[in-house]
């Protein structure tokens, strides 16, 4: 089973993603704090698969985020969502979704990356 690592700072869009993640067979660890998920994952480091963030949260943007994880393990795949269309500093060309986003479009994009 594919693991996936939902990290944004809203506690209703971590619960949204993860339920739809667990509901599509997905092992799902979900945070609201960027260095706490930072955390999990060098405690874990083959453990994930997938790293979801926001981009905009407090303590740790999720590209920053994003890149640190990605040197615990850079076999780590990456998806940033994010309310900006255009982040400037992409420069690992992470995968960048605009908010909103329908859920049937976001399973689908996660889906093609672990699939």
């Amino acid at each position: 089973m594919k693991s996936i690592i939902v990290v944004d700072d809203e506690r209703d869009v971590v619960e949204l993603f993860r339920d739809a993640l667990i509901a599509s067979g997905y092992n799902v660890s979900s945070f609201t704090d960027p260095i706490t998920a930072l955390d999990q994952v060098q405690k874990n480091p083959e453990k994930y698969n997938l790293l979801v963030s926001d981009y905009s949260m407090k303590k740790l943007n999720g590209f920053d985020l994003a890149i640190r994880v990605k040197e615990v393990n850079d076999k780590i795949k990456v998806i940033i969502i994010s309310a900006y269309e255009n982040i400037d500093g992409n420069l690992f060309n992470f995968e960048l979704l605009q908010k909103p986003i329908l859920l049937q479009v976001f399973l689908a994009k996660v889906n093609s990356y672990l699939n």
